[in-house]
């Protein structure tokens, strides 16, 4: 902790990428292998990151690893802070801006293509990219895109502090 009180300071990149890896491969080996670092590695980073945050990440058993209920929040801030991460670097290093859309099924139906054409005209300097996140909320709530188009009604609840 510094002075103000916070841990903020401590916390890295390589924690929440950790985090993310262990959970989107499924064990703390295959994690490694994907982030270039031994098991051994892996596991040190994830308990550095759970003594760093005084909660307990993930459930493990000798078969399985799956995310607490504050394993589930944490991943998902996680992706958004790695994904931001990912788009200052690109954009900094190249100027371009990039808008990632999720949808969970048929994008904005046939206007799809319509759409495309008229942003790629209109906003030459914006990458778009329609991205299918089989989820209610497109990929919005777990941090994989800008925004979503969502087709059912949804409880915004969560989001009302937004």
């Amino acid at each position: 902790m510094d002075e103000s009180g916070s841990t903020a300071g401590a916390l890295e990149l390589k924690h929440l990428r950790c985090l993310v890896a262990i959970v989107d491969t499924g064990s703390f080996t295959d994690a490694g292998h994907a982030l270039g670092m031994s098991q051994a590695a892996v596991s040190r980073t994830l308990a550095g990151l759970e003594s760093l945050l005084g909660v307990r990440l993930l459930h493990r058993t000798s078969r399985s690893v799956a995310p607490t209920a504050a394993g589930v929040r944490a991943l998902a801030r996680a992706r958004v802070l790695l994904a931001g991460t990912e788009e200052f670097v690109r954009e900094a290093t190249t100027g371009h801006t990039r808008l990632l859309i999720g949808h969970a099924w048929s994008a904005f139906g046939r206007h799809t293509t319509e759409f495309q054409r008229r942003w790629h005209k209109q906003q030459p300097g914006t990458d778009l990219r329609l991205i299918r996140h089989n989820t209610p909320t497109g990929g919005l709530a777990e941090g994989l895109c800008d925004l979503a188009v969502i087709r059912a009604p949804i409880d915004l609840t969560p989001w009302s502090h937004a």
